[in-house]
């Protein structure tokens, strides 16, 4: 048995965590492979060799897009949240600080004689 995951589930690995921040992506990555490590576990008790033990972990764990956005939605909706409210309390400070200077009269019309 290889102390490294094959290449197509280091790909697999990558693919899913595509959409989320760097640093979430590292620890989701490695959880992730704990998962699938298991999961490779099991399937070769269940007498698969180890590749086949492998992709099989990969497609129990599910399509890299679908999964991917999963994560995102986990990661970043929150992020995504976070931004607008800041940018919602700041555009209300900015009005409510904001001079209102009153509008300026129009010249006034020129009559001909």
């Amino acid at each position: 048995m290889s102390s490294e995951p094959p290449r197509a589930v280091r790909a697999y690995l990558r693919r899913v965590t595509c959409l989320i921040p760097p640093r979430a992506a590292r620890v989701v990555r490695a959880e992730l492979l704990g998962h699938l490590h298991l999961d490779m576990l099991n399937a070769r008790v269940r007498g698969l060799d180890e590749p086949q033990a492998w992709a099989q972990a990969v497609r129990d764990a599910g399509p890299a897009p679908l999964t991917a956005l999963r994560f995102a939605r986990t990661y970043t909706l929150g992020l995504a949240l976070r931004w607008l409210l800041a940018a919602g309390l700041l555009g209300g400070a900015a009005y409510a600080l904001g001079t209102h200077t009153p509008p300026t009269p129009a010249p006034a019309a020129q009559v001909s004689r």
